[in-house]
């Protein structure tokens, strides 16, 4: 297996928590669909935590590299952020998610200098982007849905 296949498949595998965790307070409502939201939203912070981590794998003689890791140190601190927020105030947490994931791709894709290069890598963190985002938005919808 090449190793963007095995990239493309982890990927897809992490992102069916976030579509389960969307998708269930609308199916079962009620006091379960706050708990799905809330583990919604602690994976959420969970992995953008992660990513955070990224640009300390990116080469040292990268763009500005000592910027490029106090970003992602800023990222990191943000999923700590949304870890905490998301027992106060879950649609604050969720805001934080859209707007901490998006801005992750775009920090990665402006100041990874092998960004447009991998192409194929490229893509993928735009789909996954992109389906997350829209978690993020079917979830914030379930919150302000009246009829939920």
């Amino acid at each position: 297996m090449k190793i963007i296949e095995l990239k493309k498949t982890l990927g897809y595998m992490g992102f069916v928590p976030f579509s389960f965790f969307s998708v269930m307070p609308w199916i079962i409502g009620g006091d379960l669909a706050n708990y799905s939201i809330l583990a919604l939203s602690l994976y959420s912070a969970i992995i953008l935590s992660f990513l955070g981590g990224i640009p300390w794998g990116w080469n040292d003689n990268n763009f500005s590299q000592t910027l490029n890791l106090i970003y992602g140190i800023f990222f990191s601190l943000l999923g700590c952020l949304i870890l905490a927020i998301t027992f106060i105030n879950l649609m604050a947490a969720l805001f934080l998610c859209l707007i901490g994931f998006n801005g992750f791709y775009y920090f990665e894709s402006k100041r990874d200098v092998l960004f447009d290069q991998k192409v194929e890598y490229k893509e993928l963190r735009k789909k996954l982007t992109v389906l997350v985002s829209i978690c993020f938005l079917v979830t914030i919808a379930y919150i302000v849905n009246p009829y939920s």
